[in-house]
């Protein structure tokens, strides 16, 4: 949102005293003062006009924004009849702000395209006020273009070019609080695309600078993008801390709007951590806000929220009440994006009922879903998930083969869907729950493969929590293996293989995307740090005990479990094997593989494992020493490498 003053010249002392009221946020007295600055006699039409864009501003840092359009209108209307290009430019551009934070994408679009025509007039001389309109014009689209149509690659990937050229463009004007609101967006483009490193940054940065500003509205802001993004990373109480200082600001700002839609937030967030009540309460005020506002599309969404939280809490009486609470709405409004909400929900508490006909009639519905073409990405996934969670309780019962080949084949839709949506998050999941599906045909390499692959994603993504979890279970089955090989010789059935597991769980923390849960992480006990050529001979080696030293009989054991080893690594997509009690885990720098074997977790010891390839390849003297050794098929000593002791000593002691 632009600040550049529409008419040039010293302010009056009223406007001045409003402005410094907006920068202490008390934006209902701003407002009061410019109401009563705007009877002053001896105001001319352009005074009045300006005085009606900054009400526009505060309206817009309340939340109030259909009191905003019809204000913005007026102001156009007679800025063409001042013939003021800058009245004529800010109005529509915060009227078109305000149409895009109401989902009214069609009337801002046209909008857009009559504010990319006047900006080209403004006298290319008043270089400032030029870049200023044309970095919020950029902003606008790059907002638009990640809402509409749903949340896709393809228009997220549109919205960072218009968010960039708005980012370049503000960062040169200087403006903090306009850098601070692109730099949010920014994070929540990223987020879509499932880049929540990245996206962190950005909303970092965006806080550091809204705070700087000190303008409430992008401090808050700030803060609930902060909210989303350890919300979406599985951090819910740092996600939770994040939106309940964003509700404490918008609350001061008497913002009804925002404060809405961040108790949604919280009361999911509150819920997936298991804490209904408190889910309850706040989801109860956000849906009283929305009430409150006529915002009935959202108090729509509420319902679906509410709905899930008094299943988890098992009231399927209160549920069953809600639900046609939201029918009466639906059948007042008949407003097709609701009707599609209560049906979802609908399926939702037919499938939570212990009858088996009332779960056919869920997966009715569902299945219904899934055969409308224009269905987006997040309802597909949602509707296959439930579907999956069906065939798994038609499973435990029936052991039939045919529903496990029917629950494979919706399995490798989530995958696709999750590929084609970059829903990273989903992907993790989804080859964790493939992992499972694999153990109850007894292809453990096939789980051990995708349970590699799974973590490997959610690393690469930022996804620390998931990594973790899909680490802790492959060193579950690692554990387990014996179990899992005498089990093909047995007569089990697939419902105890289900158990066995933990299939069922898996797929309810998936469906109801319940917090994962972590045991304690904790250091693992180093044992050997062993480097060898292709050719499976040692070129180092670091011993952490005394009894596995280069020339003792465990060590050569080692060495031959490696050379055997690092075929299956490189064949199977594995990374990791069981040697007695220890774990080893390896990767390759050609020409050399790195194997680091430990007792204990496997999650911080592939951290260390990485931050040491990471900086042997930086380090050009052990990179060069280490290809001289190889080549004259010699033993590299630590002797040899100065630089090479105190790394080893910082990374793994």
């Amino acid at each position: 949102m632009t600040d550049q003053p529409v008419i040039e010249g010293k302010k009056p002392e009223e406007l001045s005293k409003v402005n410094s009221l907006i920068d202490e946020g008390k934006l209902d007295e701003a407002l009061t003062l410019l109401n009563n600055y705007e009877q002053k006699e001896g105001l001319n039409h352009h005074d009045k006009a300006s005085c009606h864009l900054l009400q526009c501003k505060i309206l817009f840092w309340q939340g109030k924004l259909k009191e905003l359009i019809k204000l913005a209108e007026q102001i156009y209307k007679e800025s063409r009849r001042l013939e003021n290009i800058f009245l004529k430019v800010d109005s529509l551009l915060i009227m078109t702000h305000a149409l895009a934070m109401l989902n009214k994408f069609a009337e801002a679009f046209d909008l857009i395209k009559q504010g990319e025509e006047l900006i080209k007039t403004i006298p290319q001389k008043l270089t400032k006020a030029y870049k200023q309109r044309e970095a919020y014009l950029a902003f606008i689209k790059g907002f638009l273009c990640s809402r509409r149509g749903g949340r896709t690659p393809k228009n997220a990937d549109l919205a960072l070019k218009y968010l960039e050229h708005s980012l370049a463009l503000r960062e040169e004007l200087g403006i903090k609080h306009e850098i601070a609101e692109v730099l949010g967006e920014m994070a929540w483009t990223r987020l879509i695309i499932g880049e929540l490193n990245r996206a962190l940054k950005y909303a970092k940065r965006s806080l550091v600078l809204a705070k700087e500003s000190r303008k409430k509205y992008y401090i808050a802001s700030s803060f609930k993008f902060l909210g989303q993004l350890f919300h979406a990373k599985g951090d819910l109480d740092r996600g939770i801390r994040n939106y309940e200082q964003s509700l404490v600001l918008f609350k001061e700002l008497n913002n009804k709007d925002r404060l809405a839609w961040v108790l949604n937030n919280v009361s999911d967030a509150y819920r997936m951590g298991g804490e209904l009540e408190r889910a309850l309460e706040c989801i109860g005020q956000s849906m009283a806000l929305h009430r409150e506002l006529g915002k009935l599309t959202w108090l729509a969404d509420n319902y679906h929220y509410l709905i899930q939280i008094l299943i988890d809490k098992g009231d399927l009486e209160r549920a069953q009440i809600s639900l046609h609470e939201m029918e009466q709405m639906k059948n007042q409004l008949k407003d097709e994006d609701i009707n599609l909400a209560y049906l979802h929900n609908k399926a939702l508490v037919l499938k939570a009922s212990l009858r088996a006909r009332d779960r056919g009639k869920a997966e009715e519905i569902y299945t219904q879903f899934l055969e409308d073409e224009n269905l987006d990405f997040e309802s597909k996934y949602t509707v296959l998930l439930n579907l999956c969670e069906l065939l798994l309780t038609e499973l435990r019962i029936t052991n039939d083969q045919g529903v496990l080949d029917e629950l494979k084949q919706y399995i490798g839709q989530l995958l696709e869907i999750a590929e084609k949506s970059h829903s990273h998050w989903i992907m993790g999941e989804t080859y964790l729950l493939q992992a499972k599906l694999a153990l109850l045909s007894l292809d453990l390499k096939e789980a051990r493969r995708l349970l590699t692959q799974g973590q490997q994603i959610a690393e690469k993504f930022g996804l620390d929590l998931l990594a973790r979890k899909i680490s802790n279970d492959h060193d579950e089955l690692l554990k387990e293996l014996n179990m899992w090989e005498n089990l093909e010789a047995s007569d089990i059935s697939l419902a105890e293989r289900m158990e066995l597991a933990r299939l069922n769980k898996q797929m309810g923390q998936m469906v109801r995307k319940r917090e994962l849960e972590l045991p304690d992480l904790h250091d693992e006990e180093p044992i050997i740090l062993l480097i060898i050529s292709k050719d499976g001979s040692p070129v180092f080696s670091e011993s952490f005990v005394e009894e596995w030293s280069f020339e003792e009989n465990l060590f050569g054991g080692f060495l031959t479990a490696v050379n055997s080893f690092s075929v299956e690594v490189f064949s199977e997509g594995l990374n990791r094997a069981n040697f007695g009690e220890y774990t080893i885990i390896m990767d390759s720098i050609s020409p050399f593989l790195v194997c680091y074997l430990f007792k204990g977790q496997s999650y911080l010891a592939q951290q260390k494992l990485k931050s040491f390839i990471d900086n042997f390849k930086k380090d050009e003297n052990i990179w060069k020493t280490f290809n001289k050794f190889n080549q004259a098929c010699r033993v590299v000593q630590l002797k040899n490498v100065p630089s090479l002791g105190p790394l080893i000593k910082e990374i793994f002691h």
